[in-house]
């Protein structure tokens, strides 16, 4: 059943068409992948859906009832709220619930301690809040709240102390995808969600999203994401839809044959055309050369079917694209970077301990590991920005670093594009014009200012610096999380070729895969290295973390077997727990029956007017959840 239509869609931003006859229709339970370059109008299409922006032609349809939900770029907060403050605003009928609950505790004790006075309407309201509260999840909505933001890499410290106003804007953004799941909508649209996530992070929401209920459309330049999570792909292509039925590999392998199939019809109407026109000269020649009126008569004829053929348009597989060649001027020596026992605290967290790091003379390596791991600071501290507290970095003979920021902090942002590029590359404003223009800024683009850019546009420029810069050793730190998906593959071909050595920071995991020679991984302040792409990280991961509970499973068995009486004891010991649970839970069932029995009795009518008999009955209700709760914790304690 169809959640959403829209039909043959045109939208402009005044002389500029965005969207040209675009249709997308989506069923219920549908997960599809939204792509397309940077600028083509996939933001627009959310935003249309949203309500948020209007059209000039076509029609939208969403199904009557259905809860939205969109994930905007900048999500607003409360001011001066904690992270889990600000979380539990999503559950705002259960908190009102919750405050009631507490106020009416209170006054039924004091009411109870004034002679019951009003005792039996209190106890009612309570009754019927608390059932109403179990009902709508109220007992498990903290929990809930803690899964995903566990997820999506918060600490619990995190959410008491931290305040919305300090975040960053990953951060903002992390917390804004938490809030749009919690609220769980039917639909549910995702710009590029895993932009700010960490690995771990990435991992846990497409398990998230690949058993969500509801239907989801997701913007991303995340390819191993888009394999794992959607099952339809539509590209949007000069303003106008390209539907391909499966995931991001199956899209690369039917766009690949659509193109063979139009280059290949498009070849054989031209082949057909030139015969044409060909024997439509020959013939007006031969109708010359003997006068034959028939000879006329059958070209312009010819001529006329010539005309009445509908021309194909060349096909093309992507659109222009930045021309990047990436070389190395000098080589280093074999020797890039020699890292031992290294250490960085800060305060008294040691972020680094004790880290050790070998980097080879064209090396592709890559640095991975949670948010706030110690990436960035051991970055800069190769980068000689920050110091070490102790032990040895070495840089070898000739290394020439050339590092990319994903904040780009190296940029002027008062400079134009001409200057910026002439501050890192020796070269003529002409010449700095016809390089910026293979890298898509043409005409009057050049002298845009730098601050004006978009995330897109900045990475191209910083990359045609590096393009003409003289270095051997590049760092890149998130190179791809600005660019579109052509852009990304560009970059992946000229990196995997590059003859100097690379150092990268990514979350990108088809990148990875396709780039790097070995991954070294950031854990607990110290080192891991992974000799090979990241599907093989992953798969000794996992063969690591399995051997480590075969470990402690063997561990054990030995130990049991080595000491037959202490298992046998054990044995004992056991059997003893279990009665000893058998017999709590009996007296738990016993309590909560009684407990039942008396809150009906409390607010049984032919009970009200006996003060007497509802203070005894009170102070029996409160002798009995002292031992239910007591009964609890002797449990809990046996459980654990």
């Amino acid at each position: 059943m169809s959640v959403i239509s829209l039909n043959r869609i045109r939208k402009n931003y005044g002389i500029t068409e965005v969207l040209q006859d675009f249709s997308l229709f989506v069923n219920e339970g549908e997960r599809v992948g939204l792509i397309g370059p940077n600028g083509c109008g996939k933001t627009t299409v959310f935003k249309i859906i949203a309500g948020m922006e209007p059209f000039e032609e076509g029609s939208l349809y969403i199904k009557k009832g259905i809860k939205l939900g969109y994930l905007s770029q900048m999500p607003d907060f409360n001011q001066g709220f904690t992270l889990f403050e600000e979380l539990k605003t999503i559950y705002e009928n259960l908190t009102t619930i919750e405050k009631r609950l507490r106020q009416l505790e209170i006054s039924i004790s004091e009411a109870s301690n004034k002679g019951g006075s009003g005792l039996d309407r209190l106890m009612e309201e309570y009754s019927d809040l608390q059932h109403r509260f179990e009902l709508s999840g109220g007992y498990q909505y903290e929990a809930r709240i803690r899964q995903i933001a566990y997820g999506m890499g918060f600490r619990e410290e995190e959410l008491q102390n931290k305040i919305v106003d300090n975040l960053s804007g990953g951060e903002k953004t992390r917390l804004g995808l938490v809030k749009l799941l919690l609220t769980e909508p039917d639909l549910l649209l995702l710009d590029e969600p895993t932009n700010h996530l960490d690995l771990p992070s990435i991992q846990w929401l497409e398990d998230y999203l690949k058993n969500y209920a509801g239907t989801i459309i997701i913007i991303s330049h995340d390819r191993y994401f888009l394999d794992h999570v959607i099952n339809r792909i539509v590209e949007i292509k000069n303003g106008s839809d390209e539907i391909y039925h499966g995931n991001y590999s199956y899209y690369l392998e039917e766009r690949l044959k659509r193109y063979e199939q139009l280059k290949n019809a498009y070849e054989n109407q031209q082949k057909k055309i030139k015969q044409m026109e060909e024997a439509i000269k020959r013939l007006y020649q031969w109708g010359h050369q003997s006068n034959n009126e028939k000879l006329f008569k059958r070209a312009k004829s010819m001529q006329k079917s010539l005309e009445r053929i509908e021309r194909l348009e060349r096909p093309e597989l992507d659109g222009k694209q930045m021309q990047l060649d990436l070389t190395v001027n000098e080589r280093s020596g074999r020797e890039v970077l020699h890292i031992e026992n290294l250490h960085k605290k800060f305060g008294d967290l040691e972020l680094l301990q004790n880290l050790a790091m070998d980097i080879y003379w064209q090396d592709k390596v890559a640095l991975i590991g949670r948010n706030g791991t110690g990436k960035t600071t051991l970055l800069k501290i190769i980068l000689d920005q920050l110091k070490a507290d102790q032990g040895t970095l070495r840089l070898g003979a000739n290394v020439k670093i050339a590092y990319y920021s994903q904040e780009f902090e190296g940029f002027n942002p008062d400079d134009d594009l001409v200057t910026a590029l002439r501050r890192e590359a020796n070269m003529s404003v002409d010449e700095a014009r016809n390089a910026l223009a293979a890298f898509l800024f043409t005409d009057d683009e050049v002298f845009k200012k730098v601050g004006s850019l978009s995330g897109g546009e900045k990475s191209r420029l910083r990359l045609l610096q590096l393009m003409n810069g003289d270095y051997n050793f590049l760092i890149l730190d998130e190179p791809t999380n600005h660019l579109d998906l052509p852009s990304r593959e560009i970059l992946e071909e000229v990196l995997k070729v590059y003859p100097g050595t690379v150092l990268l920071v990514s979350h990108d995991r088809y990148f990875l895969n396709k780039v790097v020679d070995y991954i070294y991984e950031l854990e607990e302040g110290k080192l891991i290295k992974y000799y090979g792409n990241y599907d093989y990280y992953r798969s000794k991961k996992e063969e690591f973390l399995q051997d480590k509970e075969l470990e402690a499973k063997d561990s054990k068995e030995k130990e049991y077997q080595s000491d037959y009486h202490r298992l046998k004891e054990e044995a004992r010991q056991e059997r003893k727990r279990q009665n000893r649970i058998a017999a709590l839970e009996e007296s738990i069932e016993e309590k909560e029956r009684k407990i039942k029995d008396l809150e009906m009795a409390m607010i049984d009518p032919e009970n009200l007017d006996n003060i007497e008999l509802l203070n005894e009955m009170k102070n029996d209700y409160e002798k009995l959840q002292e031992e239910l709760n007591d009964l609890y914790l002797q449990w809990e304690e046996l459980m654990l």
